[in-house]
């Protein structure tokens, strides 16, 4: 039987990623025994480098690699609204071209750690069979898929993991109602854009007498997206319905649509995950959109400590696993031995909190291997290089 043992590792277990400093010992895929203390007989010294589950990137539009920097000189309206730059440019590209950038993104994303990711994919069916035929890499991609009318929605529910709303303005009340129906009795995953700018937000007030993220609930979403504009009693309404949102903090910010309230999020007790959004705007990098979502909680909340700085790391790993259907869960004994393993390197030394310094100074440089059912397909050596089976 196969067997790997890694010693002085930290390695971050469970659904809390509770900090164990010992080894780990894999068997044939699977986590066979996490101990604290030394390992017996040969092992692989980490040398205090950190053992954690992978990255799951919550929300993305991978194709927009397209159109990167195209936001320049413009507001958010201008870059991703429907007639916006981003969608002229989709037209305008050959899909050779839109093929080449999509895989390079996904590469880009796969080399920094990311395992999974759910793209809101714009296009109809045809959008739907672009991603579907890049995703070759052990990236799992969970396809959220946008009809481009009413008509079409069976035909995107059959091809797709579920649909991605771009607002709740897209279609009209009745219809929006029906597309939830038909998602849920699909079992598949459905999830609306809400209160990304405050203009939206404050619209749907005017109109309705309702915020974005309440009209949304009435949908019942597998989750949200954005919420950046959402008010503590959003967040309290999402907590009660257990409908988590989906930040993206460095994306809004390059779009100029605000920062994402995180610290209403956790005085709520809401679920939240972590997305980069369009890569027209920034790489599908997590290490980079947690530091900054770190830098944006604390300038919230100056009071945040190792505790946040741990939800912060749960929700860009562990978390978004309650809603994914992925083959692996949290590190965890008998578990499959799918992970990342981070050296410690000059940035990870001497850290006085594991949590806060992770979140706020790892790099994708950092990592030494990642393994997937106890495979390596990212290896350090000499020369990181991505390996395929």
């Amino acid at each position: 039987m196969a067997r790997q043992v890694f010693s002085n590792a930290i390695i971050l277990e469970g659904e809390e990623l509770e900090a164990t400093r010992g080894y780990l010992v894999v068997r044939d895929g699977a986590i066979e025994r996490i101990s604290g203390g030394a390992a017996p007989g040969r092992a692989v010294n980490l040398k205090y480098g950190f053992i954690l589950p992978p990255f799951i990137n919550a929300h993305t539009h991978i194709a927009d690699s397209v159109a990167k920097e195209l936001y320049l000189g413009k507001e958010q309206p201008q870059v991703v609204a429907p007639g916006g730059v981003k969608f002229r440019a989709l037209s305008s590209t050959p899909l050779k071209d839109i093929i080449t950038a999509t895989r390079a993104a996904l590469l880009d994303m796969f080399s920094t750690g990311t395992l999974a990711h759910c793209d809101f994919r714009e296009g109809g069916v045809a959008g739907v069979d672009i991603l579907r035929r890049v995703s070759t890499t052990p990236v799992k991609s969970f396809i959220l898929g946008r009809p481009l009318n009413f008509r079409e929605l069976s035909k995107v529910l059959a091809k797709a993991d579920g649909i991605g709303l771009p607002s709740l303005n897209a279609f009209s009340p009745d219809e929006l109602g029906e597309i939830a129906h038909q998602t849920q009795m699909a079992n598949k995953l459905l999830a609306v854009h809400v209160a990304e700018t405050r203009a939206a937000q404050e619209v749907s007030a005017e109109q309705t007498g309702e915020g974005e993220v309440k009209r949304a609930l009435e949908l019942h979403p597998s989750f949200v997206v954005h919420a950046t504009h959402a008010t503590a009693d959003d967040f309290l309404s999402l907590q009660k319905r257990g409908v988590p949102a989906v930040f993206c903090p460095r994306a809004n910010s390059i779009l100029g649509a605000g920062v994402p309230p995180i610290h209403l999020a956790l005085e709520a007790g809401t679920r939240f995950y972590f997305g980069t959004d369009n890569v027209l705007a920034c790489q599908p990098n997590m290490f980079e959109e947690i530091s900054f979502a770190w830098a944006c909680l604390r300038a919230s909340n100056p009071a945040a400590g190792s505790d946040e700085a741990r939800k912060l790391l749960m929700a860009a790993t562990v978390e978004p696993l309650r809603t994914f259907d992925l083959p692996w869960g949290p590190i965890a004994e008998g578990g499959r031995a799918t992970f990342m393993l981070l050296a410690r390197g000059n940035n990870l030394q001497n850290l006085s909190d594991i949590y806060a310094g992770l979140i706020n100074r790892a790099r994708a440089d950092n990592i030494q291997a990642v393994f997937l059912d106890g495979k390596i397909v990212i290896s350090r050596g000499d020369k990181k290089k991505l390996v395929f089976w």
